[in-house]
This record gives C-alpha cells, structure tokens and sequence, in this order.
C-alpha cells in the first residue's frame, strides 16, 4: 500500500511538472521565429511571394509575413541586413543590377555565375528555379530565370526550408504564369497562389 501511494505522488508529481513546462513553452515555439519574405513592386513578385509564404505556412506552421519594397536595390538591401529572411530574384537582375556584371547568354551558366558569387561574396543561396524566364525585367536577350535568394543563416535556422521550396523548382511555366497573373489581377494574389499550390498538391 506504502509504495501504491509513492507511486501515485510521483506520477502527481511528474504531472505537475508536465503541465508546467507546456505552459511555459508558447504554441509553436519549435518553429522559430517569423520568417519574412520580400516582393518586389509588380504583381508577379506578389504572387510569388504569395505562394512561397503559403506554401512554408501550411507545411510547417511557421508564420509568415511578406513585405513589399519597390526596387531591386531596396529588397536586396533588405535581404543584406537581415530585415528579409528571401526574396524571388530573376537571374539577369542579379547579375547585371546587383553584381554589375556582365550578362551570359546561357540561362544554366548564368544561374551557376550568380549562384556562386552570391553564395561567396554575399553569404546568400539560390535556390533551384521556378521554371519560367521573365523577359520583362533585363535587356533583350538576357536570361532572367526566377528563383528564390535565401540568407545562409536563414537556412541554419530553418533546414528543411531549401528542400521545402525546391518542391517548386521548374513547376511554374512561362504560359503557367501569364495564366497565373491573369487569376491574379482578378482574384488577389495571395488567392491564385493559393490555388495554383493546392492544383498542384503542394499543400
């Protein structure tokens, strides 16, 4: 009987406890902190930001916020100091406004040549792209491939994010976005995005 009743206080004991530290701990503290993505002023970068948002809310919980800047200056200079966690950034842009550097006609090498720079020079990744080129946004004849930038430390923090949004690597079609700004321009960004994501089982 002596030892039914140590027995019974322990497990009050270990109760206690229990219910003490999941008080202390606030829901959905094991996700970290608010991820912040950027977007560029144009629908597009809406969208995009949109669907990246939605897409890390709904398959991890973490919260998300989206900021819009109006230049490529300002959200990269965002993203350098850390008040951006990514942004979708086209090729072409990244090497020409940002690198100042000479466009390669090659879409792959291109990719490659900022990818490496930026991964040296600036402690920043990118990530695979969306799959379409946006020709609206460098010289004619510039490949200008979307893919997401992410800071490395972002990606220390979060380790399964760069696989997350990799699910999305060559997934969107030139023809896919024209259809998907169009829903966009009617419906409200962050619902195509939504959509788009669900049509495709990514959520």
């Amino acid at each position: 009987m002596a030892l039914l009743q140590r027995i019974k206080r322990w497990l009050g004991a270990l109760a206690v406890v229990l219910l003490a530290t999941a008080l202390a701990v606030p829901a959905g503290a094991c996700v970290g902190k608010t991820l912040v993505i950027g977007a560029k002023g144009t629908l597009q970068q809406e969208l995009l930001a949109e669907m990246i948002s939605i897409l890390i809310a709904e398959r991890t919980g973490t919260t998300i916020k989206v900021v819009k800047y109006e230049t490529t200056a300002e959200v990269h200079d965002a993203l350098m100091k850390a008040d951006l966690d990514m942004y979708v950034e086209y090729t072409g842009v990244g090497q020409l406004e940002v690198l100042k550097g000479e466009a390669v006609s090659d879409p792959a090498a291109q990719y490659q040549a900022v990818k490496d720079v930026y991964n040296q020079d600036l402690n920043l990744v990118w990530l695979e792209p969306l799959g379409f080129d946006e020709p609206r946004v460098v010289a004619a004849g510039v490949p200008a491939q979307a893919a997401p930038v992410v800071r490395k430390d972002t990606l220390k923090k979060f380790p399964a994010l760069a696989r997350l949004i990799n699910k999305l690597g060559g997934a969107i079609s030139g023809e896919t976005m024209l259809n998907l700004e169009a829903q966009a321009a009617k419906d409200g960004p962050r619902d195509a995005a939504r959509k788009f994501l669900k049509d495709g089982r990514f959520i």
